[in-house]
């Protein structure tokens, strides 16, 4: 009986130190951030969409155009509308070019509820020949896929999502991330 008295007063303590150290925390939180308590602070609830992974698909026929896919994700705790624009691809074979100018295409929109995904596609008009292949496994040529993109809140805030990618042979999906300096304008 001992026992399950003294069980008792230490579970009754732990509890009452949790409670008020979770007022001691919140407290403190308000000190640093003043004026907007945790819950409403728009950097805790606001939407974050990433390209989550993206994937170029090279059709068995060769007089059919490449395909990209690409997953969004929201990993925010609030809902997004998005849309991408200019869809561009660039084939080049000028290894010092660093600048890409967009073309202009039609807007592709998306929503996403916190947490989810979507499967988004581009269908450029590039035909991939074996002899083109061949140069971008080799390095002689440079496939860009890249278009404007953005995404807000239920606010109307807006935040940014850019999308770029370009051929490389030997990462999954054979798409990755160009480097710094190539300026998609």
């Amino acid at each position: 009986m001992q026992q399950l008295v003294s069980g008792i007063v230490i579970i009754a303590i732990a509890a009452a130190l949790a409670f008020y150290g979770t007022q001691l925390a919140r407290e403190g939180w308000t000190k640093v951030f003043p004026g907007k308590p945790i819950e409403q602070s728009s950097a805790v609830t606001r939407p974050y969409v990433i390209v989550a992974s993206t994937e170029l698909v090279v059709p068995q026929d060769p007089s059919k155009p490449i395909q990209v896919n690409f997953n969004l994700k929201n990993s925010g705790q609030t809902g997004a509308n998005g849309q991408f624009t200019d869809f561009t691809y660039y084939f080049s074979i000028k290894p010092e070019q660093r600048e890409f100018s967009y073309q202009s295409s039609d807007a592709t929109s998306f929503s996403l509820a916190p947490s989810e995904q979507w499967r988004g596609h581009f269908f450029p008009t590039f035909l991939l020949s074996v002899e083109k292949l061949k140069a971008l496994n080799s390095g002689a040529a440079r496939l860009f896929v890249y278009a404007k993109g953005e995404y807000h809140d239920s606010s109307g805030k807006r935040y940014s999502l850019p999308f770029a990618r370009m051929y490389h042979p030997s990462v999954a999906g054979h798409l990755a991330m160009p480097p710094d300096d190539i300026v998609f304008k």
